[in-house]
């Protein structure tokens, strides 16, 4: 036999999950207040969540004394509460994704943890290749692949010759139907968010950016 709402068992549950639901609309909201703050910085691989990122990073430098490509630059204070904490300019100097992620190591404030990402097929994969910094994103209007009022498109693939996981996290499109060339294609489930792409790209700016990961 159902029972009644009034019964109050049932009155505890309802409040009980209603109480739940609303923390956790206040806690997305307070998270989204604080993250908006400032701009989207791109972090070092394995960072938590922006939030407890935030939270935990108590400033040390660690990370970036710890990046053997100096890759790990500081926040300035334009970055509000991201202020002194680590972050990355792909365009500058990229994440190389060091096989033993020696920034992570550093960390001892676990702001930093060791990367494990659960693929589609339901397989687990951990360290560089399970880092997911941010996703690429391709910039059309100025990526040399296609055609502009200012140029004509050329053949080009420095992005994917310098992604380190090539044809997997980027490609090169089969050309359409009435082009000569193929384009640069990101799969966001693979893409590291490491920047090498970024760097690596012939075009001022970059035809490539990376867009931090928000989760």
């Amino acid at each position: 036999m159902a029972k009644k709402l009034d019964d109050p068992q049932e009155r505890g549950d309802f409040f009980k999950s209603l109480g739940t639901l609303f923390a956790g609309f206040v806690a997305n909201r307070i998270e989204d207040a604080v993250t908006s703050l400032g701009p989207k910085l791109l972090r070092p691989p394995g960072a938590l969540d922006e939030l407890e990122f935030l939270t935990k990073c108590t400033r040390c430098d660690k990370c970036m004394r710890a990046c053997p490509e100096n890759a790990i630059s500081v926040a300035p204070a334009s970055a509000g509460l991201a202020l002194k904490t680590p972050f990355i300019d792909p365009r500058s100097v990229p994440c190389f994704l060091c096989t033993s992620l020696p920034c992570i190591t550093a960390c001892e404030d676990e702001a930093l943890v060791w990367p494990k990402f659960r693929q589609a097929d339901g397989q687990v994969i951990e360290g560089p290749k399970a880092t997911r910094m941010g996703t690429a994103r391709i910039k059309q209007s100025q990526c040399l692949t296609w055609d502009t009022m200012d140029r004509e498109a050329r053949a080009c693939r420095t992005c994917v010759d310098r992604c380190p996981y090539p044809e997997e996290a980027l490609r090169i499109t089969v050309p359409a139907e009435g082009e000569a060339f193929g384009h640069p294609e990101v799969i966001a489930e693979v893409c590291t968010g490491c920047g090498i792409c970024v760097f690596a790209c012939p075009a001022e700016p970059a035809a490539i950016v990376v867009d931090p990961r928000r989760d």
